[in-house]
């Protein structure tokens, strides 16, 4: 089955400097849907596991299944600054 390809007004984010250990996955900045759910991918699987991030993943995820309900976008926008500003990583 062919990757699907969000286009969308996802919100670009600016991250701080990587933090020790994920100075190799880490970017400067996330632009795209696609992009965040790969961020969140390649967190290790201990950092996943906290709520916040479980919440933005969940949001992405419904950007990348099926039809795409209103608000969808700021929701998922919200619940990975969320993350990032919890984890202390959101340079804004």
């Amino acid at each position: 089955m062919p990757k699907r390809v969000i286009r969308s007004p996802f919100m670009s984010v600016k991250l701080k400097s990587a933090p020790p250990g994920l100075a190799r996955t880490f970017p400067s900045e996330i632009r795209t849907a696609q992009a965040a759910i790969k961020f969140v991918n390649s967190l290790d699987p201990r950092t996943r596991a906290k709520l916040h991030w479980k919440l933005a993943a969940s949001a992405l995820a419904a950007l990348d299944t099926g039809a795409i309900r209103q608000g969808a976008y700021d929701r998922a926008n919200k619940a990975v600054r969320n993350a990032l500003t919890t984890e202390g990583w959101l340079a804004e």
